[in-house]
Order: C-alpha cells, then sequence, then structure tokens
C-alpha cells in the first residue's frame, strides 16, 4: 500500500538553519469522477429497494483509490445510520477460511486431495467415489441440507437449537444425490460441513482453534471470528433484515442459533479486516506459490463469467467469494492483475420476487472502474 509522505527541507544557508515546508495545490482527485459514479449506484438501491443498509469497501492500490462507503440505515425503527465499521455475517465467505486451512493441512502432508471420502468416514454413501477435491469444488453431488424441507421446519420452530455438524451431514446425506460424484457441479453446504469434520478429525482441534491459529491471529484480526453455536453477533454492529421474502422491519440480526452455519458460514468480520484477509488469501500468504497456484487455476465454469474451485470463485481476474444468510448478504473479492479489492455487504437477505444481491453492485462497480466485467 502506498503512503502520503510529507517532505521538510531542511537547508542550510550561511550557517543558519532554515525550514521551509512545500505547499501546493493537487489539482482535482483524477478518480472523483468514478468514486462519485460508485456512491449514485450505491444510494440508488438504497433510494430504489427494500435493502436498508450497504456498505462498500473499494481499494485499488494502482489507482490510489481507498473508498470505504456507508449508506442507508443499521437499524430502521432506531433510524441510525450505516456504519462502515461495523461487524457483519460473512456467510459463504466462511468457506474461504475452512478450504485454506484444508490447503494448509494439504501442504503439510496431512491430507491429500484425491483421498477418498471413505478414508475418513466410510459409511456416508458414495465415500469411496467421492475425493476431497469434490467436497471443495462442490462436484460431489451431496444433498444441501438446508434445502431439506424438514430441516427448513425444524429451524423454524426452533431456530435457536444447537445442531451438531454430524447431524447436518446425516441429513444431507441421507437424500438422494444430485448427480453420480465427478460428474456435475450443484453448491452444498454439506460438503464444507464434511471438510470441517475432516479437519477436526486430522488434527485433533477445533475447526474454530484452526481457524483462529492458522489465519486470524496471524493477520490480528481483532474484530473476526468464528462462531460455534449461539445466536449473538459479537462486535460493535448493527442490525440485519430479512430472510428471502421481505417482510417489513423483520429483524433477523440475532433471531437464530449459529450452529446451523458451522463450517458453510459462520465467520463475522469488518470490510477492512476481510479486505486485508481475501488480500492475503488471493496474492498467497496462506500457502505455498505451487499450491497457491493450483487454488487459483484449478477451476470449474458454473454460469457465464463465473468459476468455482478449491472452496474459491473467480469473477474474471477477481478471486474471493459471496455469502448470504438471514439478515445478511456479502460480496469479498480481490484481483492480483488489478491489485483492487472490494468488499460489500449488504444488512439484509432478499431473495423474492427476485434477488437483490451485493454480487450485483460489485459487476456495477468493476464496470465503472475498468469499463467491462470483471
Amino acid at each position: 500500500m502506498k503512503k502520503n509522505l510529507f517532505f521538510f527541507t531542511a537547508i542550510v544557508l550561511s550557517g543558519a538553519l532554515l525550514i521551509s515546508s512545500c505547499k501546493h495545490d493537487p489539482g482535482p482527485d483524477p478518480n472523483q469522477e468514478q468514486i462519485d459514479q460508485m456512491k449514485t449506484v450505491t444510494d440508488s438501491i438504497i433510494a430504489n429497494t427494500h435493502v436498508p443498509g450497504i456498505v462498500a469497501l473499494v481499494v485499488d492500490h494502482k489507482k490510489e483509490i481507498n473508498w470505504l462507503y456507508a449508506a442507508g440505515l443499521s437499524d430502521i425503527p432506531a433510524k441510525a445510520p450505516m456504519n462502515a465499521n461495523y461487524t457483519f455475517r460473512v456467510g459463504s465467505n466462511t468457506k474461504t477460511f475452512v478450504g485454506t486451512v484444508l490447503l494448509q493441512l494439504v501442504n503439510e502432508g496431512k491430507i491429500q486431495l484425491n483421498d477418498r471420502l471413505s478414508k475418513y468416514y466410510p459409511d456416508y454413501p458414495k465415500s469411496d467415489s467421492i475425493t476431497i477435491t469434490m467436497l471443495c469444488n462442490m462436484t460431489s453431488g451431496i444433498f444441501n441440507y438446508t434445502d431439506a424441507e424438514e430441516w427448513v421446519a425444524q429451524a423454524n420452530d426452533d431456530p435457536f437449537r444447537v445442531w451438531t455438524p454430524k447431524e447436518l451431514v446425516d441429513l444431507g446425506m441421507s437424500k438422494d444425490f444430485y448427480f453420480q460424484p465427478g460428474t456435475g457441479w450443484t453448491y452444498s453446504n454439506t460438503n464444507t460441513f464434511i471438510i470441517g469434520m475432516i479437519i477436526e478429525k486430522i488434527t485433533g482441534h477445533t475447526l474454530q482453534s484452526e481457524i483462529e491459529n492458522r489465519i486470524i491471529k496471524p493477520l490480528q484480526l481483532t474484530n473476526t471470528g468464528f462462531i460455534t453455536s449461539g445466536p449473538d453477533l459479537p462486535g460493535l454492529h448493527g442490525r440485519g433484515y430479512y430472510s428471502g421474502e421481505y417482510v417489513e422491519n423483520e429483524d433477523m440480526t440475532e433471531a437464530f442459533d449459529l450452529s446451523w452455519a458451522w463450517a458453510a458460514g459462520s465467520v463475522y468480520s469488518t470490510p477492512r479486516e476481510l479486505q486485508k484477509y481475501v488480500e492475503t488469501l488471493v496474492w498467497g500468504g496462506f500457502l505455498p506459490d505451487s499450491l497457491q497456484h493450483r487454488r487459483l487455476n484449478d477451476m470449474i465454469n458454473i454460469a457465464e463469467g463465473i468459476d468455482y474451485g478449491l472452496c474459491l470463485a473467480r469473477r474474471g481476474t477477481f478471486y474471493g467469494h459471496n455469502g448470504g444468510m438471514p439478515g445478511f448478504t456479502s460480496s469479498m473479492y480481490h484481483s492480483n492483475e488489478r491489485d483492487c479489492t472490494v468488499i460489500i455487504y449488504f444488512n439484509c437477505d432478499i431473495e423474492a420476487p427476485e434477488p437483490i444481491v451485493p454480487d450485483m453492485l460489485l459487476v456495477r462497480f468493476l464496470n465503472i472502474l475498468y469499463g467491462l466485467n470483471p
């Protein structure tokens, strides 16, 4: 990162020390027009949709843009403004944390990506056909437990129930596979739960402690954490609203126990700390070069302009993930080529009648900055 430097010139003339400070008008910021456009697009979402609040962070080191913007409300009844420093639930961005720990264990020789699930959980169906890679890149065909009707019913009836990872994996495994392992792609939270269980089996430690000791503490992320259970959102935070459909003032901030999300989505953080994390994630600070190269390039195309790999998504030159859960949705991406990071979160989850998600704003930002899609 570049820092502003102020130079003071000391000049010795005739034995006298004269100090002069040079001041000049730097002129207009060449990035201001783009920043104004991003602000306008952000404000338009607040003005024209049910999204209560947005925080957007754009840091382009080449352009020297360092823009952190909060719009709308963090608390609707209190009419409190959004705060860019609040903690929020990052949802499925958590999967990149879990994948990073797994790949570090690969580097340490404790597991291999071509290992079969049967090596760790032989009693699960099709375990001889499922590799660790398939769990990471969502090609296992395993059913997504959050799509199970009985889970939805129980979660609604008892939102503070504490779920064990095995309960939810067993539920996902009790359903028919979407396809034969390795023959298709479908996003499934069950995959990442299994990875979390394998990490705990290999290390003898909780997934929470592995994420804290391998990622959070080394990066000194003091406002980031992994929640095992409980409804609380730690740190100074606003409110999160709605659970798929717009229901006026429906507050979902602490309306459920986080055990259901665990390895699939229970991390909380702030925009600045996610910036630090995703820049390290994509630059390669967690893994050796060879393994990092594989992570950035071993990808499957899942939609136009979107690829998915080892617990990591790619949009053009931007790598990261997105996340969604009741009350919060977010996007987290970094491009080494652009030397640019974008973090966006909405304090809501609106999927119906049409989804309104941070990735839509991400695409608009990248079009403003670079004149093309990611």
